[in-house]
């Protein structure tokens, strides 16, 4: 008798009746919704042509407190607050970033007539490549320092900031990802000249889409919140507004998922430690540690596949994912040197070997409100039975590949 398909790729039923994203999507209760916008409505306004709005004045207030920083400069997104920051800080020419991220850092970075000039990643950590850093930094020319927190991890801070110190040049942050991770208890969102933060409802802080620049320098800030699109009257300020006012309704969400926050991260660790647990024998499956921060939010579950041990490619398991309605995501793909106008720029050899591998062999699984216990077990069967499968699932996805 032959046994039973236990995978929807090979038969079976899919194992979930309903798709489950990649994504955090924490929500704050449906009364203190309605409460709020009941004040915003009575209030009768939702962003302010000269002042931030009391929940967004509040919202800036609460962060600052949390973060331990002078000034939380609240935007409309992080696509905004990072064409802001990199305005704003006055660079020009080129600036090391690594491919290894959202297109929007570097879109940002284009909008400002700024240069990407793309570093490698650490392959444990998928961070910035101090070493890739150093000798881009060698070769001249270089104005500024993206960098990028990937993962609920962080950069190696210290070091980066000695870097760019010894060669006098700004050094900012995208901390789109990193929103209450601390190095050494320090918070993210301290560091560099100023930082940038996603409040996008896939991270674990959500103002369903909202951001914010943070920073220690007052001069600075008073320009952020004039490129904002605030009037600073008494300043000296005058520039190019971006108009990009955070509205009320925004900084509501943010401060209810303030409140929030400890409860979230605790569910996203627990949860992260249920899929390493049930992952760490599964032959060719590598759980991204998060070895660079004292503290992680736990906002993403992230995984490396070496298909020679695991039987099956990325690709090949993202379709027997995708088939159990589990969207399980390769996040940076194409990575941004791959794509025009980047991919015709000559590059030394094996300049972005460890950024090319990571983007054949990295995926992302669903963590976050929307996950239960039972269904990370059941996502870990699914990866374990791939493994025990793959030379049946080989011979399935074949002709598919070859079409």
């Amino acid at each position: 008798m032959t046994a039973k398909p236990s995978l929807a790729v090979m038969g079976a039923e899919p194992r979930f009746g309903e798709l489950l994203p990649v994504g955090q999507f924490y929500w704050p209760q449906w009364e203190g919704y309605e409460k709020a916008a009941r004040g915003i409505f009575s209030r009768r306004y939702y962003t302010a042509q000269r002042f931030a709005g009391p929940l967004v004045v509040q919202f800036q207030q609460r962060l600052q407190e949390f973060l331990g920083v002078k000034h939380a400069i609240a935007v409309r997104n992080a696509t905004n607050g990072l064409m802001i920051a990199n305005y704003t800080l006055g660079l020009q020419g080129k600036v090391i970033v690594p491919s290894w991220t959202f297109i929007a850092t570097i879109q940002a970075l284009l909008w400002s007539n700024c240069q990407p000039v793309f570093c490698d990643i650490d392959p444990e950590s998928q961070q910035m490549s101090l070493a890739s850093v150093r000798s881009l930094l060698e070769g001249g020319e270089i104005k500024g320092i993206l960098g990028v927190h990937l993962w609920g991890n962080a950069l190696l801070v210290n070091e980066l900031e000695m870097l760019a110190e010894e060669y006098g040049v700004a050094l900012y942050y995208d901390a789109a990802h990193a929103f209450g991770c601390r190095v050494n208890e320090r918070a993210i969102g301290t560091f560099g000249r100023a930082e940038v933060f996603s409040f996008h409802a896939t991270n674990i802080l959500s103002t369903a889409e909202g951001g914010c620049i943070t920073t220690n320098d007052d001069a600075l800030a008073s320009k952020l919140r004039a490129m904002r699109g605030d009037h600073v009257s008494g300043t000296g300020v005058a520039m190019q507004s971006a108009t990009a006012r955070m509205s009320e309704i925004q900084a509501a969400i943010g401060l209810m998922m303030l409140d929030d926050f400890d409860r979230n991260r605790q569910n996203n660790k627990e949860q992260h430690h249920t899929y390493e647990k049930r992952l760490s024998a599964v032959p060719g499956i590598r759980i991204l540690k998060h070895s660079d921060v004292t503290n992680s939010n736990f906002q993403n579950l992230v995984g490396v596949v070496d298909s020679s041990e695991f039987g099956l490619t990325r690709d090949e398991l993202l379709v027997v994912l995708k088939a159990e309605n589990v969207a399980a995501d390769r996040h940076f793909y194409p990575s941004s040197h791959a794509v025009s106008p980047f991919a015709d720029i000559a590059r030394e050899p094996g300049q972005l070997d460890h950024t090319e591998s990571a983007a054949r062999s990295t995926f992302q699984l669903p963590i976050g409100a929307r996950m239960t216990d039972d269904a990370i077990e059941q996502i870990c069967d699914i990866v374990r039975e791939a493994h025990v499968h793959s030379e049946s699932i080989k011979s399935l996805l074949a002709p598919l590949a070859a079409t």
